[in-house]
């Protein structure tokens, strides 16, 4: 049995992603590895948004990738227009869960969706460190 995809509604930020030829694999559709790199955007434009005023994201401290991975759902094949959403599914003390699904502009259910686990980490310690409190603001019910 399978779960229900991903739905629009239930996320509140999301990234545009035009869909380019050289996206496309010798089958005519798009590469499975694109979906990480479309994700990948979205994270990073999601995350640079939330600590534009903070000096210290990506010069100091920031996440790291820890894990990924993607249920596959529908063929994208060029020219597309998709939207990547972002949200929040688990959060810890280092440590957050972060979905990733991939629309179709205009349609409602996820066509892909990216899990991708991400640990707040301090480049100059080598360590892991706490999610940043304004991350955490993020993790309430309906703030996806």
């Amino acid at each position: 049995m399978s779960r229900p995809r991903a739905q629009r509604k239930d996320f509140q930020y999301f990234k545009p992603i035009e869909v380019r030829w050289g996206d496309m694999d010798a089958l005519g559709h798009v590469n499975n590895a694109q979906y990480f790199v479309y994700s990948e955007s979205a994270r990073i434009a999601y995350l640079a948004e939330l600590f534009a005023d903070d000096p210290s994201f990506m010069n100091g401290q920031g996440p790291i990738l820890a894990q990924i991975s993607c249920d596959y759902h529908a063929q994208v094949h060029y020219p597309a227009q998709l939207d990547v959403g972002i949200g929040i599914t688990r959060l810890g003390r280092s440590s957050l869960v972060l979905a990733c699904p991939i629309f179709h502009q205009g349609q409602d259910s996820a066509i892909a969706e990216v899990s991708a686990t991400l640990v707040w980490f301090d480049y100059q310690a080598q360590a892991s460190i706490a999610v940043p409190q304004r991350l955490r603001a993020q993790f309430q019910p309906g703030a996806n």
